[in-house]
């Protein structure tokens, strides 16, 4: 059963796999979405990254000592499809062009991981938060019935988690993002409304 693919369904809350755990599979996302978070000191945790249909997770946990380095969370009613840890650093080994593109793979998500460390130092609340919403949306799309509508929205603490700052600072700036016309608040939801200027403040040059 280890050496085969085997499809999982995860309810809402549940975990995909907890940070320290020994990391024995990776994971593909077919139908859902999931939250990448890191726990860090006295209890704090930080969501690293949002992943949706057809995304990995669990590939950060690779070298010697394989183990889980964050903590995934189905955010929604989420099916993955396993890939044992053994079987696929067989494939690594074994076919160098399959390699070389996990090697690219891997390089573009440090790199965009920098950028967001960068971002967060130096973006005002307003726009990282902006960012977030920018994110919510490049990973779980549009509302089939509303074009300008989050087909999924996080919650607000889990943007206050994701930005690294309060609930209330989140409230403030889903408010001013409203006053600005940038964004339309309907009860728990986002519906984007002006998406450049949306873009623009999630951007570091503006």
């Amino acid at each position: 059963m280890r050496e085969r693919n085997v499809q999982i369904a995860f309810r809402k809350g549940e975990h995909v796999f907890q940070q320290g755990q020994v990391a024995d599979r990776m994971f593909m996302i077919q139908r859902g979405g999931v939250k990448v978070c890191a726990a860090y000191e006295k209890g704090r945790g930080r969501i690293l990254r949002l992943a949706g249909p057809g995304e990995v997770v669990g590939h950060r946990a690779l070298g010697e000592h394989l183990v889980y380095t964050a903590t995934v969370t189905a955010l929604m009613d989420t099916v993955v499809n396993t890939i044992p840890m053994s079987l696929f650093t067989s494939v690594l080994k074994a076919n160098n062009a399959f390699c070389y593109h996990f090697l690219l793979f891997f390089a573009d998500e440090l790199r965009a991981f920098d950028q967001e460390m960068r971002d967060h130092l130096e973006m005002p609340v307003l726009q990282r938060v902006a960012k977030a919403l920018k994110l919510n949306q490049e990973a779980f799309g549009w509302d089939a019935a509303d074009p300008k509508c989050l087909a999924f929205t996080l919650s607000r603490t889990d943007i206050a988690q994701m930005v690294d700052t309060s609930y209330e600072s989140v409230i403030r700036a889903l408010a001013e993002l409203q006053r600005l016309k940038v964004i339309g608040l309907v009860g728990k939801q986002v519906r984007i409304l002006k998406h450049r200027e949306l873009e623009r403040l999630a951007s570091h040059f503006r």
